[in-house]
């Protein structure tokens, strides 16, 4: 049987110059077929100096001894697939060049996300999304490997994302198509990225393509326009509901809208922590997500509520509690597809636009830092009239 020949090319698509340098890739040729594998490994034409014999290839780069160990190990690792496959009688150099990336280490960068996914101790939609995003990347399957994590492969998901659809039925009954937001987009770069930095300082790559300059992300904003006005939020909570299921539905919600508690602090609440401080009823505890402290004024209204639960709210899943919200609306006359997370949004805007300071604000939602904040503040134009009504005045 002929076996595979493989051995190392300089600069095969003549770019190299004096001042420029050239490539090294190895070539496998089998049955009148090559399959050409980067090396990763570039230096300017003097330095070429192969030399098989003594598994010398490159002179007076600085790292010589580095550099043709690499070259070395490739070539022992390629020998070794060919092997291989010669036991068993079937040759496919096209294979080869994927072969090679899986001994590139221990583990696939999928499996290194199955590691730490399993390593962090986050809350459980913060794991959620990890998985949604693990399931993402494996049906994109073009970032497998660590050698896979590259700028182009970056681009290659975010062009895929952006072109991704599915078909679903919306509350009407109708069939629609559906594209992710560029929010969502953003969402999965984000977890990709953190992902990377993991291996990064786990000594599973060198850098992370995403602090490269060509890489623009896209975060989107466009979830920062999904909350409602206070008059929005009173139509809700005086109109009539058709359903017990769905007034405790809506019962929720407004008591969101009046905390800004998201929907896993909303379903964790606990009437115990309320505290009476200088004759206000304040609830104290800790984010779900971030485990941040955060403090809440329970108003006369939302204590209501409580009353009328007997200080323990309903509980019901998410999905069910937003397909519920969309039916909310509608009996409410809101024309707007509100969902859990609208409540959160919608009492810190009206916070803000009833002058309550941002930093007030931060620390009653619990966030990290004032810049999550700033993406819930819409200055409303009411609000713009009446404080320009007041310069006008002056």
């Amino acid at each position: 049987m002929i076996l595979p020949v493989i051995r190392f090319v300089f600069d095969r698509k003549h770019k190299a110059e004096k001042n420029m340098k050239g490539t090294v890739d190895m070539v496998i040729s089998f049955n009148r077929q090559r399959k050409f594998v980067s090396t990763g490994v570039k230096c300017y034409p003097h330095q070429w100096k192969e030399d098989v014999k003594r598994n010398i290839y490159v002179k007076g780069t600085g790292a010589d001894m580095e550099i043709n160990g690499l070259l070395q190990s490739l070539y022992q690792k390629a020998y070794r697939i060919i092997s291989e496959q010669v036991d068993k009688g079937e040759v496919d150099i096209s294979a080869i060049p994927t072969l090679l990336k899986a001994q590139d280490v221990d583990m696939t960068f999928l499996e290194y996300i199955i590691r730490r996914m399993d390593g962090k101790q986050v809350a459980h939609d913060t794991h959620r999304a990890h998985v949604s995003f693990y399931n993402k990347l494996c049906e994109f399957g073009r970032i497998k490997f660590f050698s896979d994590i590259t700028e182009k492969a970056i681009r290659d998901f975010d062009e895929w994302l952006h072109a991704y659809t599915w078909k679903e039925t919306d509350r009407f009954g109708k069939e629609v198509t559906r594209t992710y937001s560029q929010a969502s987009i953003g969402s999965y770069h984000k977890n990709l990225k953190a992902f990377i930095n993991d291996a990064m300082v786990d000594g599973y790559v060198k850098e992370n393509p995403y602090s490269s300059k060509r890489i623009k992300i896209d975060k989107g904003n466009a979830r920062t326009e999904q909350y409602l006005t206070l008059e929005e939020i009173q139509k809700i909570e005086t109109a009539e509901m058709p359903t017990k299921s769905l007034s405790e539905a809506r019962d929720l919600f407004v008591f969101a809208c009046k905390t800004g508690l998201s929907y896993i602090d909303l379903m964790d609440f606990d009437a115990k922590k309320i505290f009476e401080i200088e004759g206000t009823r304040l609830y104290k505890s800790k984010r779900h997500k971030t485990l941040i402290s955060f403090s809440s004024v329970i108003t006369d209204s939302a204590y209501k509520i409580l009353e009328k639960y007997n200080f323990h709210l309903p509980k019901m899943p998410n999905q069910k509690y937003n397909i519920k919200l969309k039916l909310i609306a509608d009996a409410a006359g809101v024309d707007k597809e509100i969902s859990s997370h609208w409540a959160r949004r919608s009492a810190a805007m009206v916070w803000l636009n009833e002058g309550v300071p941002l930093d007030v604000v931060s620390k009653i939602l619990g966030h990290t830092n004032l810049s999550q904040t700033s993406e819930y503040a819409h200055m409303l134009d009411k609000t713009i009239i009446n404080e320009m009504k007041k310069l006008a005045d002056t």
